[in-house]
């Protein structure tokens, strides 16, 4: 047999194999994570109100939350994280490892016409309980809860 044609046909396997592997794994490149479109209606909102009062209801929602960045002037907004434990994933029973989680919060207030828009983005992460992978946290993809809750609070402080 002609060990060129051996070598090809190997690179050609080893490619395709390569690239099964990485669509199954959801290789996306960035952190937001999951193939297809993000709901952007469960994470933004348009108030009723002036950019002022929306910008202080966000204030009093983060409140109990450490802020990193509070900028009134570009309306931007940068929580610390939020570290908790995930009530998604344990390593069961036998192991009774619990997998850490934590957020932040990136908010964004812009004025526009007679309403103001708001948009919240949640940076997500989460670490092992043991192994290599506890020694680093790994980004995931938000489910939109954290966001959904955010903006239905803000609503009910803008409505007192």
């Amino acid at each position: 047999m002609n060990r060129k044609r051996l070598s090809n046909t190997v690179c050609y396997v080893m490619l395709m194999l390569l690239s099964i592997a990485l669509i199954t794994t959801g290789f996306t490149g960035c952190g937001s994570g999951s193939w297809g479109l993000r709901n952007m209606a469960a994470v933004s909102r348009y108030f009723d109100r002036d950019v002022n009062t929306v910008w202080n209801g966000v204030i009093q929602a983060v409140e109990g939350i450490p802020v990193e960045i509070k900028d009134k002037e570009h309306g931007f907004l940068k929580t610390q994280w939020v570290k908790g434990w995930s009530t998604k994933k344990t390593t069961g029973l036998l192991l009774e490892g619990h997998w850490q989680e934590r957020y932040r919060l990136l908010i964004k207030v812009t004025e526009e016409q007679d309403k103001t828009y708001v948009s919240v983005n949640t940076q997500v992460q989460e670490k092992a309980p043991g192994g290599s992978r506890a020694y680093r946290w790994d980004r995931i993809p938000s489910d939109g809860t954290i966001e959904q809750t955010f903006l239905k609070n803000l609503e009910d402080i803008l409505n007192q």
